[in-house]
């Protein structure tokens, strides 16, 4: 646990070790604002002990580019270090999850996804590139034959990647039933998956329905990069009814339950990253999170103003620090 006050560089901790594993902060997705003053870039390297070996990843990131290794290597992608180094993070903004754009709620989903299925990262590539495709021969006005054959690719990429999605979820839902009854008994908490499309058809059929909108707005409205949870508490929308309180737990659910199906699909501990939880969640349900937390046996790093906000007491190998200035000393 890191305590000390306000602006003491507690968050900027745990910052680092997000960017590590998925190159941009859970605070902040621009990289200006991370840098001190005058610097050009940051760098951040880390050590990760495992049984079968020690892993050394190092990020060193400006405006203009990302350089990353492993074991003193170059590698390409942030998804390589991504999948040795699984981190969730539980922050003031979590509820975001609940209250925010689907974009939200789709990262979550993928996250999970990416960890459980390591097909599925060239399965949305491939979506992707598709997408980036169609969406050019929909603006540049391309026949109808050429954008038929995007169409249909794009269709084909799409059921890979919903296949894979809505497989997690369906592993998913009921650990997030369970966590959900415990953190909010008083409310009838649900989640749905929405693919994108309606499930009636394929996404080439929508897609042809919807062909004189698109030529109008000159991009794919409809697909896997639509896909979303749709949550509802007692039968309504819950972005709409729930407290900020009640979001808090909701979100703390989802979280709990990604968590909870990422270790039990792999062999790998989750990094789980809690900043300022007592912002998050009050006494009791912080300590029914920690409990939780507790039993899923995952490293955790947690920021508080001081010690007595969160009870340890039967964590093993806790250590305490205090943050002044940026300046981390060990607490006996």
């Amino acid at each position: 646990m890191f305590i000390g006050e306000n602006g003491a560089g507690k968050t900027s901790i745990l910052e680092s070790i997000d960017i590590l594993s998925r190159g941009r902060s859970f605070r902040e997705r621009r990289i200006q604002p991370l840098l001190r003053k005058q610097a050009s870039d940051l760098i951040v390297s880390g050590k990760l002990n495992s049984a079968e070996r020690d892993i050394y990843l190092g990020i060193q990131k400006s405006t203009k580019q990302t350089t990353l290794h492993m074991n003193q290597e170059k590698v390409s992608s942030i998804s390589d270090h991504a999948s040795y180094l699984p981190v969730v993070s539980i922050h003031p903004d979590s509820h975001q999850l609940v209250q925010g754009g689907s974009r939200f709620r789709r990262s979550y989903l993928d996250w999970l996804t990416f960890h459980v299925k390591p097909a599925f990262l060239q399965q949305w590539r491939n979506y992707s590139k598709c997408l980036r495709q169609r969406n050019q021969a929909l603006r540049e006005q391309c026949s109808s034959d050429e954008l038929a054959v995007w169409t249909k690719k794009l269709s084909e990429h799409a059921t890979s990647v919903d296949s894979a999605r809505s497989e997690t979820f369906n592993h998913l839902k009921p650990i997030f039933d369970e966590y959900s009854r415990r953190l909010l008994p008083e409310a009838e908490v649900n989640v749905e998956y929405y693919r994108g499309w309606s499930n009636m058809l394929t996404l080439e059929q929508v897609l042809a329905k919807t062909f004189s909108q698109e030529q109008y707005s000159k991009t794919t409205r409809t697909g896997a990069h639509r896909t979303d949870l749709r949550l509802f508490m007692n039968q309504q929308e819950a972005a709409t009814i729930a407290s900020r309180g009640q979001q808090k737990l909701i979100a703390a659910s989802l979280l709990l339950a990604q968590i909870d199906y990422a270790q039990k699909a792999s062999s790998q501990r989750c990094v789980v990253l809690l900043d300022d939880i007592r912002a998050e969640l009050d006494q009791e349900h912080a300590h029914a999170l920690m409990a939780a937390l507790q039993k899923l046996g995952c490293q955790v790093f947690i920021t508080a103003i001081d010690r007595q906000q969160l009870e340890l007491k039967g964590w093993e190998n806790t250590k305490l620090f205090h943050v002044k200035q940026g300046i981390c000393k060990t607490i006996e």
